[in-house]
């Protein structure tokens, strides 16, 4: 039970002595003292006993309190050290006169004018601090004082761990005050409803839940109400965990770079959040923040005026595409530098983006992209912009990977395993190599050559862009732990090339490193870098799962790098489809796609697309396998999988952090083992868990990457490999262990299925340029047949094997299949149309088929989820410049 000090004036703590009360709080009572040795008023609070009877953490408490007594700041009320007389310890701290901010806000809305003010010196005391590895925790509007003449004071800084130390997970009391009895409530509640979401959840605390709790308190300093409440904690908590924020509670001259901070902070997914307080304080401290204007509502006209500027000529206002037409809509973000401009290139409805980033020519009037529409095929695009409507290159189904020839004239892409070009001016394109169905990039060089890289492990190749013979530049050095060269880039001047070498897990071996031509030989510039860009404005950039990062880069010297510092975030990244999805220009014109392509929710979809949503807010998660009795699914969250139980909505994690990147989950028939591929061990290889948790055995590591696909009754393993310099083909692994090819071709074969008897197997190959669904017989692999015609992905079996699903585009497919006897099926269905998220690469589907075959278990990916647009910005060079200054 509480025990309340109430100390009365006139009593002594050592040299101080008790003056009036001030208040309680969550750990203790605070007192106006005066200090008899330095001639100054404090705050003393007394710490409460149920804090001191534990000799343990009051000596953590005292460390802790040391480190947080070294922060000083202008914003945050400072320790001065600690007292402890009479068994009673104290905190003594700075006395900051004038009320808090929750004093402040129940007088109401705080105006624009006067909260940026007050919200900019709090993101500059929770920058200083966390700079300093500190993390406050407990950040709300009774923490903060605003003194008579606008000062900020932000108290009880890093308490919560002081007091509490690191919670383990499951316990919420990471924040003091949920320690206290019910009858503090008020304080309860009042700390409930600034938790993020994952604090609340009991898990661990970083410093971004100190940025979700900046962003409802500043949230409420606008609109002058609370953003989460309830009746009760677990009321209070179901809000900040579930409830849709209010954002038309806004004053209505809110400028868009304000409300877009907001929606920044108060993502529920941490991976989604604003990532360091300082881009805040960045944006808060632009003194043209209150003249820009709200947003207005689109006008309800089929064509709109929008004003756009693109660099490198005059600027000239357009009247752009009609609706349904491509688009482009300038955004100017207000913490940008003087002449950065911001556009959106929409997609028309029903394309989306595929094949990674887009490409930029290197004076930044035109942009490459490849997507695809509902016949699932992917083509290339050309889009200038001065122009309204873009360019579809003729012949271009199944490319991937554009990029442009230094004067803009012509454009590259690899197609159907072949490297191609074609003007920009239009006409066909032209063949001039063979590659793989995957390679890995290619660049353009002023000597009117083309490096590219055909196939994984191939190494570096040149051939003259009119055709030739390829040149072999670069062998991957396996022994060294360098398992593929890719992703080349001419640098400045054409004598060297930067790549990245794979090297797996081996960080040593991996990283970007400058090829030299006239020497032939590479150097590393840098571990653990995966595809970086080198920029003009003289960084490398690096694409990662909370955005694009930079450092400083000087191709000349070819010092290390090491990039750090974020600077554009909610940029789409698919780790698994090895590619990044954003690209710069010479002249400081930057493309990238924003979003996540993971980040969905779990629904019930019968045969006629009725849906049923699985409780559960958005998650960022892909690849569900449902197990055979269709009450637990396997999903991949990053670079782990996880159980969850759809009866009672509770999951477990299968893999860990330290494991590698795990993917491709598979269940065996009889429900008791998870099949998946990992490459904890540098290549990637096949592993099992049981269903019940524990540790993962690895039953299979080959040469090359094994992902597993399928098992069949009698044991048989159905997985797919690549190899070094080649494709990716299928093989078996038989109960004895023995490895037989089942499919080896040119082309890629990827997403192979047993049938529920283990006689047939259903997959997907490329081998006709674009994606098919195909099947075989086991027992004669050379009986195949081709079940689609117009483009297939993703076939999964009906639990009785007498149908096939798949997909194309968004169409849910289903043929029935000859059970036994001869090779057949019927004719092509369409069940349904749905957006549905798709597998993080093309091995694995991205929705399972129930036990009863009729309803599926669909990741319905959120807006965001969904690549169908490019965001522009012109001049970036400015900007980067400033937040990532070069040598």
């Amino acid at each position: 039970m509480r025990a309340r000090m109430a100390l009365t004036a006139g009593t002594k703590l050592g040299p101080y002595e008790i003056r009036s009360p001030l208040g309680a709080g969550g750990m203790g009572e605070v007192y106006r003292a005066a200090d008899s040795k330095l001639g100054r008023d404090v705050a003393l609070k007394v710490i409460l006993q149920e804090f001191t009877q534990d000799t343990q953490l009051m000596a953590r408490f005292q460390r802790e309190a040391q480190v947080l007594a070294s922060l000083n700041h202008t914003n945050i009320a400072a320790i001065y050290g600690l007292e402890d007389s009479a068994d009673m310890p104290a905190l003594v701290m700075e006395l900051v006169e004038g009320p808090t901010l929750a004093d402040r806000i129940k007088e109401g809305a705080i105006p624009l004018e006067e909260a940026l003010p007050i919200a900019k010196q709090i993101a500059e005391a929770l920058e200083y601090a966390h700079e300093r590895g500190i993390i406050h925790r407990d950040l709300k509007p009774a923490n903060i004082k605003v003194t008579h003449d606008g000062k900020v004071k932000v108290l009880d800084f890093g308490l919560a761990k002081a007091l509490q130390g690191d919670a383990a997970p499951g316990n919420i009391s990471n924040s003091p005050t949920m320690s206290l009895e019910a009858t503090k409530a008020g304080i309860i509640l009042g700390t409930a409803a600034y938790m993020s979401p994952e604090q609340a959840r009991g898990k661990a605390v970083d410093r971004r839940a100190d940025i979700w709790a900046f962003g409802v308190v500043f949230f409420e300093m606008l609109t002058g109400t609370k953003t989460f409440q309830g009746e009760t904690v677990s009321d209070t908590l179901a809000d900040v965990l579930r409830r849709t924020i209010d954002w038309s509670s806004l004053p209505p001259d809110t400028p868009p770079g304000v409300r877009r901070l907001l929606e920044r902070c108060l993502e529920r997914d941490p991976k989604r959040r604003l990532r360091d307080i300082g881009e805040a304080r960045i944006l808060l401290s632009d003194p043209d923040i209150l003249a820009a204007p709200a947003p207005q509502p689109a006008p309800a006209i089929a064509t709109r005026r929008r004003a756009f500027i693109w660099a490198g000529a005059a600027f000239a206002a357009l009247v752009l595409a009609t609706a349904g037409s491509f688009w482009i809509s300038k955004r100017i973000q207000d913490s940008s530098p003087r002449g950065v401009t911001r556009l959106t290139i929409q997609l028309p409805a029903g394309q989306v983006l595929t094949s990674g980033a887009p490409a930029v020519s290197r004076d930044g009037r035109l942009i490459a992209y490849v997507a695809k529409g509902a016949d699932n095929v992917p083509r290339l695009y050309l889009r200038a912009l001065e122009r309204y409507e873009p360019m579809e290159v003729p012949n271009s189904e199944g490319a991937m990977q554009p990029f442009f020839s230094p004067d803009g004239s012509r454009i590259a892409f690899f197609a159907r395993g072949k490297l191609c070009t074609a003007l920009v001016s239009g006409g066909p394109p032209t063949a001039i190599a063979d590659t793989s169905f995957q390679p890995f990039g290619g660049t353009w060089g002023d000597d009117d050559t083309i490096v590219f890289v055909p196939a994984l492990g191939s190494g570096l190749d040149r051939i003259p862009a009119a055709g030739g013979k390829p040149q072999k530049l670069t062998e991957p050095d396996e022994a060294a732990g360098g398992y593929a060269h890719v992703w080349p880039q001419f640098l400045p001047g054409g004598g060297s090339l930067l790549f990245t070498i794979w090297g797996g897990l081996n960080l040593s071996a991996s990283g970007p490193a400058v090829f030299s031509l006239e020497r032939g030989k590479w150097s590393h510039v840098g571990p653990g870098l995966w595809a970086p860009r080198y920029s003009q404005s003289g960084h490398l950039l690096v694409s990662g799962p909370h955005g694009v990062m930079a450092a400083a880069f000087d191709p000349n010297r070819q010092s290390e790098a090491q990039a750090q510092t974020f600077v554009v975030e909610d940029v789409f990244y698919a780790p698994l489809y090895w590619t990044s999805w954003f690209a710069v220009s010479d002249t400081g014109t930057l493309a990238y796609v924003p979003g996540d392509p993971t980040y969905s929710t779990l629904a019930w979809v019968d045969r006629l697309g009725a849906v049923t949503p699985v409780a559960g807010e958005p998650w960022s998660v892909a690849d569900p396998a449902l197990s055979p009795d269709g009450t637990r699914v396997v999903l991949g969250e990053d670079s782990n999988l996880w159980l969850v139980d759809l009866r009672r909505g509770s999951r477990v994690r299968l893999t860990q952090d330290n494991e590698g990147y795990n993917g491709y989950p598979n269940w065996s028939p009889d429900g008791a083992q998870v099949f998946f591929g990992s490459n904890r061990g540098g290549d990637w290889d096949i592993y099992s868990v049981s269903a019940g948790g524990g540790l993962a055995k690895r039953i299979l590591a080959r040469k090359g990457n094994q992902f597993p696909m399928s098992e069949a009754p009698n044991g048989t393993l159905l997985f797919a490999e690549r190899t070094k310099g080649k494709g990716v083909d299928l093989y078996t692994l038989g109960p004895d262990g023995t490895v037989a090819p089942f499919v080896v071709s040119a082309a890629n074969k990827v997403a192979g299925k047993f049938s529920p008897d283990g006689r047939l197997v259903a997959y997907v190959s490329s081998e006709t340029g674009h994606d098919e669904v195909y099947l075989r017989s086991v027992e004669k692999p050379e009986e195949v047949l081709a079940v689609s015609s117009n483009g297939g992905a993703e076939p999964l079996w009906s639990p009785d094997g007498k149908e096939l699903f798949y997909r194309r585009g968004d169409a849910f497919l289903v043929v029935s299949v000859n059970a036994a006897g001869a090779l057949a099926v019927g004719n092509e269905r369409k069940l349904f149309e749905m957006r549905a998220a798709w597998g993080r690469s093309p091995m694995h589907a991205g929705y399972a088929v129930a036990p009863d075959g009729r309803r599926f278990l669909i990741l319905r990916p959120e807006p965001k989820a969904i690549p169908t647009q490019i965001n522009v910005v012109l001049n970036w060079f400015e900007e980067l410049k400033a937040r990532v200054p070069t040598r």
